[in-house]
């Protein structure tokens, strides 16, 4: 078995397929969740009178308790099954949403964000080294882009949609769904595969040099796309040009990340880190200079979406080759940490930059500094995963 795919007989082949078939409908149901309420969340606090500080800090909070269960996966792999793991984790990240209804006052909306971050940990984590288990052989980066498009495509519908329904039909709909979505997706999970644990000791990290640069244009392209999706649609010119540009971004990951999975086996991983990485920076620089709406508002999010899509796919495979055979629970707990210390270090980030500057100039700065990072990172020469 290796981070390429796997190999045996017709019947494991088999049992395989049908195992990566439930993990992409269970990632998908749980993910609906997660992508409905992660612009609804802070628009919920924001009319409960809460600033940019404190919007902002309901996706970072959030993604705070996604790493701080990510941090004790060590533990949590010994303790848990895959399969456990994914089963308690959406039932984590769903049975809680219809609470948010009782308040919007802001400390209840961060604990019950904190939990719902920790479920979704377990999702994502267990997921990730389920798709190194699963994967055919020398199909892997396609594999990996088939379960990313799985917990992508919710943001396609569910992103947009979930601030279109609370708007139009009120945010109870939006809570209610999305918490019966993911439960939906925690009892489907009791069919994958059972018995199989990650792993996560100090040998898993030997390679950890070579994931650097990766991992650092992924978490830059991960934290621009968590500061739009959270303030859009609270500085955007509209909730209908939100939703379509919120659309737009989720559509433009979605074909970014399937066309990395396509690319990555046959030009191999990390070529498509350093356009990826400055896609996000022009997202946001274009943006910023379009929040009152138009052409190039839509322009920006597209931009912003591939980018991220893109460096997504060619960051988990580039981290998944280098830290190799064994060690597959290690990578995806690395990459993972990434992804959601991104999506929450962004928001909280740019809330507080937007306190002091306003939206445009925040989200100026925001471009500025990831072109600035990814070029530097791009001059470090690149190692082969």
């Amino acid at each position: 078995m290796s981070a390429t795919g796997t190999t045996g007989t017709p019947h494991d082949v088999t049992h395989r397929s049908r195992g990566f078939t439930v993990l992409l409908v269970v990632t998908f149901l749980a993910l609906t969740n997660y992508a409905a309420l992660l612009s609804v969340v802070p628009l919920w606090a924001a009319q409960g009178g809460a600033g940019s500080v404190a919007t902002g800090s309901t996706t970072g909070v959030m993604m705070a308790g996604t790493v701080a269960a990510q941090l004790a996966m060590p533990w949590l792999f010994r303790l848990l099954d895959l399969r456990m793991m994914v089963v308690v984790g959406a039932a984590l990240l769903g049975a809680p949403t219809p609470l948010y209804l009782l308040t919007t006052d802001l400390l209840p909306v961060l604990a019950l964000s904190a939990a719902r971050g920790a479920g979704f940990a377990l999702v994502v984590v267990a997921g990730g080294t389920l798709v190194a288990e699963l994967a055919a052989a020398g199909r892997f980066a396609r594999s990996a882009a088939l379960y990313g498009t799985s917990a992508a495509l919710p943001n396609l519908v569910a992103l947009p949609g979930g601030v279109w329904v609370a708007q139009t039909w009120g945010f109870d709909v939006t809570f209610w769904s999305a918490g019966v979505a993911s439960v939906a997706g925690a009892l489907i999970a009791l069919a994958l595969p059972g018995h199989s644990h990650g792993s996560f000791t100090l040998r898993s990290l030997t390679g950890a040099r070579h994931i650097v640069r990766p991992i650092a244009i992924f978490l830059l392209a991960a934290a621009s796309f968590g500061a739009a999706t959270t303030f859009l649609p609270v500085a955007g010119p509209g909730d209908g040009d939100v939703a379509l540009a919120l659309l737009a971004a989720s559509a433009a990951l979605v074909a970014a990340r399937l066309a990395a999975g396509a690319a990555g086996d046959r030009i191999g991983a990390g070529r498509l880190l350093l356009p990826g990485g400055l896609l996000c920076a022009a997202g946001a620089a274009t943006i910023a200079v379009s929040l009152s709406g138009g052409p190039a508002f839509l322009l920006g999010a597209v931009l912003l979406g591939a980018g991220f899509g893109a460096t997504q796919n060619d960051s988990f495979v580039s981290v998944m080759g280098a830290l190799g055979t064994g060690h597959h629970g290690a990578a995806s707990t690395v990459w993972n940490i990434a992804y959601d210390g991104g999506l929450g270090a962004g928001a909280f980030l740019l809330g507080l930059v937007i306190a002091g500057t306003g939206y445009a100039d925040a989200f100026l700065a925001l471009a500025a500094a990831i072109a600035v990072v990814v070029l530097a990172l791009a001059l470090r020469r690149p190692r082969a995963t």
